[in-house]
Order: C-alpha cells, then structure tokens, then sequence
C-alpha cells in the first residue's frame, strides 16, 4: 500500500522503515487489555530502556479492517509510561473514562504505536449471535525503524518465539519435497 509506506518512511526518517515479521490474521477472536509487546519468557528481550528510554523509538502496528468496526478499545497516551512486561492483568485500565474507542470503516488503517494499551472484542460481545453471522476480519503488521532498539529486540524476540512454536507444533512433521 503506497499510503502505508509512505506514512513509514515519515514516521521512521531518517532511518528506512522494516517489517518486523510480527504479521497476523485475525478471525472472530476476543482480545483483553494487552501491549503487543513480547510477552512470557519473549519479555527477556525486552529493558524498560529499550521500551521507553531515551533511544527507545516505538514501533507502529499498522491494522488494516476488511469490515465496519467498533471492537478496538484504546488508553490514549498510555504508550508513553512504563508497563510491567511480566502479566497482560496489570495494564487494564481503573477508570473507563481513559478508554477511546476507535471507530473505523472497511478498508480503514489503523497505525498504533505497539506499546499502547488496547483490547479488542470481549469474549461477551463475541458471543452475541448477530456476530457470529458475519466474520470479523483484521490483518496486521507491525514495523520499526531498521537499526532501533525497540525494532531489534522485537524482531529477535519474536523469532526465537516462532522457532518455539515450529519445534512444539511441527516436531514430528516431514518436510515435502517439490520436484
């Protein structure tokens, strides 16, 4: 997308924008209060340094929604203050009055700095069956500024995680040969 990659080479200037192969699709699922951080044993990657220190540039999920949507909650500002790495449970707002939500239209991009407290669809309102007609649709990647210490860390952090799921998910799976 030309806007998108437009709107990365501002944001990351003078440094080249990098997708940090944090990309995901997201069918009808439920989301809590959460950082896209790395979480669990991932975190170790991470320093409150690297995440909010001075040469702590932030890294931006861009989400672009395939359908009209109302399901993504923010705390705005809440990218800027530390967060405990360790549980999801402790960024979950005390007062609803710091919550916005974001509107948006098929075809809308979101970009949110990754570090921003935000939840998705409650498990409640995904029950509800008028939802359960239609699917609701989400495609994401998260990017960062080639070289920057958020980047770097989520980067390795998040393969080291993806080498984990394959050992767990794939370990008795042969390869296919294509002649």
């Amino acid at each position: 997308n030309p806007v998108l990659r437009a709107a990365m080479q501002d944001l990351y200037a003078p440094r080249e924008p990098m997708t940090l192969g944090l990309s995901d699709i997201t069918v009808n699922r439920s989301q809590p209060w959460h950082t896209d951080l790395l979480r669990g044993p991932y975190a170790a990657h991470l320093t409150p340094e690297i995440c909010w220190g001075a040469a702590g540039a932030g890294c931006t999920k861009a989400l672009l929604y395939l359908q009209r949507s109302r399901s993504l909650k923010v705390v705005p500002g809440s990218h800027r203050r530390p967060v405990p790495l360790d549980s999801d449970a402790k960024v979950v707002p005390a007062e609803a009055g710091a919550v916005q939500q974001v509107e948006v239209d098929d075809g809308d991009i979101v970009l949110m700095d990754i570090r921003l407290v935000h939840r998705g669809s409650t498990e409640e309102e995904m029950a509800q069956t008028d939802l359960a007609a239609a699917a609701k649709i989400l495609v994401s990647t998260v990017y960062g500024g080639l070289g920057t210490p958020l980047a770097r860390a989520m980067q390795l952090g998040n393969a080291q995680r993806m080498m984990d799921w394959d050992a767990r998910h794939l370990a008795g799976q042969k390869a296919a040969v294509v002649a």
